[in-house]
């Protein structure tokens, strides 16, 4: 497990910026995912209506080949999000929005290995 966040947020939640923090995770936040760096875990906090096709690329994008990079994307549709996840080789987890902090934090620990 990389320790390393990329939160990415529309709307920045510094209470939960916090609160990974306090758990151990150095967490940086951005407003868009084209500004993350490619280490670690990517975090999307997607907005309500999000395109599927601009997340699917995206998240294919932030991927790349890099083997140890993952991502979580919080979405209101995660399973019209199906096919991103599989597609990338067991590296991307699909959380339905709304999403407590303590769960993003069992999918950062957890390797990402589930998807709904």
């Amino acid at each position: 497990m990389s320790s390393i966040v990329a939160l990415v947020s529309a709307e920045p939640n510094d209470a939960l910026v916090r609160y990974l923090e306090d758990v151990g995770f150095g967490v940086r936040a951005f407003r868009s995912p084209h500004g993350a760096p490619r280490e670690g875990t990517l975090v999307w906090l997607t907005e309500s209506g999000s395109d599927e096709r601009t997340i699917v690329d995206t998240v294919r994008s932030w991927l790349g080949a890099k083997a140890r990079l993952r991502a979580i994307v919080v979405t209101d549709r995660p399973v019209r999000l199906r096919e991103a996840a599989d597609d990338a080789r067991g590296r991307l987890l699909l959380l339905p929005a709304p999403v407590f902090g303590w769960q993003l934090v069992d999918a950062l620990r957890d390797g990402g290995r589930t998807t709904p």
